[in-house]
């Protein structure tokens, strides 16, 4: 996920105003809590109309603002079995109410489903989305039970804009899009010499009227005033300085840090159970003897490009905790961003995605890309009729018509082959988009279809367990780039202080 609007202190006092132990709201059969703000709330409240029109079911949606917030009201919400009926969230969320013993595991109503239906249900979801949903609590035999069905899926792209990478080009046949981690080494200062000529300047350019995209005549000026009518701008650069820009930047410190590990070989996190029945214990395995080499490897060659001025954190080119205030003010040339969250990025330059960079060292190729979004769960509110129709109501949400319309209108992924085949989602992937925001959710939907998802391109979509405490080493490794980048501890250092506050979850 990207980011989201805040509530105001009014909007935050009704979600706080939950129902009783019913787990619904005063006129309405199921109370739905989630994390989305309020960019989110015509989608999810689009997904509810349309199912109680199909079941007369009616939904109270109650937004929580973030995740954080959603995972905290929960939490607080136990003593008092104020919880709602359904609610998304990330594995350690899950993990954290299954061990308050709230939320409860989907085996016995998917059999019930697969008897009513035929086939089975789970065959229609994507295998590596229920991964996440089948790895947070077993039977005493060591078989996982089902907790959750997935519903908003994400991952990361690489986003560049396409009127400097014209440009580039016209100055320099050898540039390209780099595709790996070697080639950003080589190509990285090509595209900062390019950028020499644009500081505090203006990019215009011919743009043929039958193909936006075709750029020709390009010219750089110091006034914004266009040199002929045939010319348009293209790129304001006029207040980007070379102190604060940077050639790429990554939206999501946390995932930077967690990917680069996977790709230069490494493990981020395990679990263990000496008792399956039992919830798992996970690990910190970053600093282990045998990750530490490939953990520091990984970050060494980002200090480098980081040193060059190739690579960067939205903290070095703009106030934004984000990079993509900084990519659309042409601070940054390429971000790597959440497809979840390709609006923020959505700028008066041309957007265009590609997969995100991978390590290649010429013998060995790491193609991995981290797999991100929420799951919904079923909680323990209500008698069995109302947990039936929450169940319902999951399934409904996470395949089929239902589900394609939410990833059409919101740019994420189906959760389900029968989303995607859904003519709703087959219409986004082949008519032609000419509004921005929507174009971009095309890109990115052939770029899933095409290249993450199809199996001859060898990517990798990973997911780290989910456990207690999991979300705790993902906040501290968020900080780790940015401290290792400022060069003023070594990495030794680094990774053993943050493992010291993170002693808990580090093995003895």
């Amino acid at each position: 996920m990207h980011k989201f609007a805040k509530l105001t202190t009014a909007t935050m006092l009704g979600a706080l105003i939950m129902g009783a132990a019913s787990g619904c709201g005063e006129s309405a059969d199921l109370l739905l809590w989630t994390g989305f703000g309020s960019s989110y709330s015509t989608a999810v409240q689009s997904l509810i109309d349309r199912y109680t029109e199909a079941s007369k079911v009616t939904i109270e949606h109650q937004s929580q603002g973030s995740y954080d917030k959603l995972q905290t009201n929960i939490s607080n919400s136990i003593s008092t079995a104020a919880y709602p009926n359904v609610a998304n969230g990330y594995p350690d969320h899950f993990a954290g109410y299954i061990k308050s013993s709230i939320q409860l595991p989907l085996d016995s109503y998917i059999a019930a489903y697969n008897q009513e239906h035929g086939g089975s249900l789970i065959d229609d979801y994507y295998p590596e989305y229920m991964v996440e949903n089948e790895t947070l609590r077993y039977h005493t035999d060591g078989t996982p039970y089902i907790m959750g069905l997935p519903f908003n899926k994400s991952t990361e792209l690489m986003g560049y804009n396409h009127y400097f990478m014209e440009y580039a080009k016209s100055t320099d046949a050898t540039l390209k899009v780099p595709e790996t981690w070697a080639e950003w080494e080589v190509l990285g200062p090509k595209f900062l010499d390019v950028m020499d000529n644009l500081y505090e300047k203006y990019l215009f350019a011919v743009v043929d009227s039958a193909d936006p995209d075709k750029l020709s005549d390009f010219k750089v000026q110091s006034s914004s005033d266009a040199p002929d009518a045939d010319h348009e701008l293209l790129l304001d650069c006029s207040k980007v300085t070379k102190a604060k820009f940077r050639l790429l930047c990554w939206d999501a410190t946390d995932n930077m840090f967690i990917t680069i590990v996977r790709q230069w070989g490494g493990t981020y996190t395990s679990f263990t159970s000496e008792d399956a029945s039992k919830y798992q214990h996970g690990w910190a395995e970053f600093n282990t003897t045998e990750n530490a080499p490939k953990t520091k490897a990984a970050m060494q060659y980002f200090k480098n490009l980081y040193d060059a001025g190739v690579f960067g954190l939205s903290s070095d080119i703009s106030d934004d905790s984000y990079s993509s205030t900084g990519f659309k003010n042409n601070q940054c040339m390429f971000t790597i961003c959440s497809s979840g969250g390709l609006s923020y990025n959505i700028g008066t330059s041309r957007l265009k995605l590609t997969a995100i960079p991978y390590y290649d060292d010429g013998t060995t190729q790491r193609k991995y890309v981290i797999s991100q979004g929420t799951n919904l769960a079923l909680f323990d509110q209500g008698d069995d009729a109302t947990k039936q129709k929450a169940f319902d109501m999951i399934v409904a949400f996470s395949k089929g018509e239902i589900q394609a319309r939410w990833a059409s209108e919101t740019g994420y992924y189906p959760a389900s082959k029968s989303a995607t085949a859904n003519e709703v989602y087959q219409s986004l992937l082949k008519t032609k988009q000419e509004n921005p925001t929507k174009r971009a959710y095309q890109e990115s939907a052939v770029l899933n279809e095409n290249t993450y998802m199809n199996s001859d391109e060898k990517w990798i979509k990973f997911v780290d367990p989910g456990f207690v405490g999991s979300s705790s080493i993902r906040a501290e490794v968020k900080t780790i780039m940015g401290i290792a980048f400022a060069g003023e501890k070594n990495f030794d250092t680094i990774l053993d202080e943050s493992c010291n506050r993170l002693k808990d979850y580090v093995r003895k």
